[in-house]
């Protein structure tokens, strides 16, 4: 064999060697379970003001117990956001998915002011001493994670809720703001056609309006800038939309990834800057 040959011939060899890669993180890698206190899931069945509410729990591995994220989905829930969910309890934190009262296998009607009690039902829920102990929760700080029609609903409840220490919005939608103009149901029958279409939910959609237009202040999430200052608030928004209200703001983390609504082309990006923020505050 010529001597320039065999070097090439070696030369591609180490150059086909794997090289060393920086160290993943624990979000995106794999991991050896607790046999004693492996990860796991566990559908948890939520009662709610005599309604049964349909929860999913992700408990991260480890008996110790945990910081917990609860999900807010968008509206009507077709999007879980459960990628994110899945990368979040291999950080080491819990998360805790459920469907608010009149949709998917929820009982109960469907209101936005429903909704914003859902949310602190559900932290109570998680509270109670058997759950605690039983899904491993740290409960002197919950997360609240929403994305569109959840974000707005996330900042709104959590930041009422003394329970709740960080709240992320993930292109909110700030009905509040929407509605505000309007002081009947007939004017603002924009929002109709597309509530029709979402046919899994069994809703009185002049009931849902008309709870709308009555609590249109208290569902803009400017309403509740001063007890938001007091939180960790995180908000990451694919375009320059909510930008008018979002400023109007005081004390919040504002990421943007420029994307469409769901962040199909940065789920990782996405994903990586709510595992960095969370582990930072």
């Amino acid at each position: 064999m010529k001597p320039y040959l065999f070097l090439l011939i070696i030369g591609f060899i180490v150059g086909c060697q794997p090289s060393e890669k920086e160290p993943q993180s624990k979000a995106f890698s794999d991991f050896e379970n607790d046999p004693d206190a492996p990860a796991t899931n566990r559908e948890l069945l939520i009662p709610i003001l005599g309604d049964t509410v349909a929860g999913y729990a992700m408990i991260a591995n480890g008996k110790e117990p945990k910081e917990t994220v609860i999900l807010a989905h968008g509206f009507p829930g077709n999007d879980n956001q459960f990628d994110l969910a899945q990368s979040i309890r291999r950080a080491g934190k819990n998360v805790v998915h459920f469907n608010y009262r009149g949709t998917w296998g929820s009982q109960g009607k469907l209101l936005y002011s429903n909704e914003l009690e859902d949310l602190d039902e559900v932290i109570n829920y998680l509270c109670l001493p058997e759950n605690v102990e039983k899904l491993r929760i740290q409960p002197d700080g919950f997360t609240l994670l929403g994305r569109s029609y959840g974000g707005g609903l996330a900042l709104i409840a959590g930041s009422q809720n003394e329970k709740v220490k960080r709240i992320i919005s993930i292109s909110g939608t700030n009905y509040g703001e929407i509605v505000g103009p309007y002081d009947h149901i007939d004017s603002i029958s924009f929002f109709r056609p597309y509530m029709r279409r979402q046919v899994m939910i069994d809703v009185d959609l002049d009931a849902f309006l008309q709870d709308m237009i009555d609590n249109r202040v208290k569902f803009n999430v400017v309403t509740h800038k001063e007890a938001l200052s007091k939180k960790e608030v995180l908000i990451i928004e694919d375009s320059d939309r909510n930008l008018e209200w979002i400023n109007q703001l005081e004390a919040v983390d504002l990421v943007k990834l420029p994307s469409d609504h769901g962040f199909v082309n940065r789920r990782i990006q996405m994903i990586e800057t709510v595992i960095e923020w969370l582990d930072k505050n």
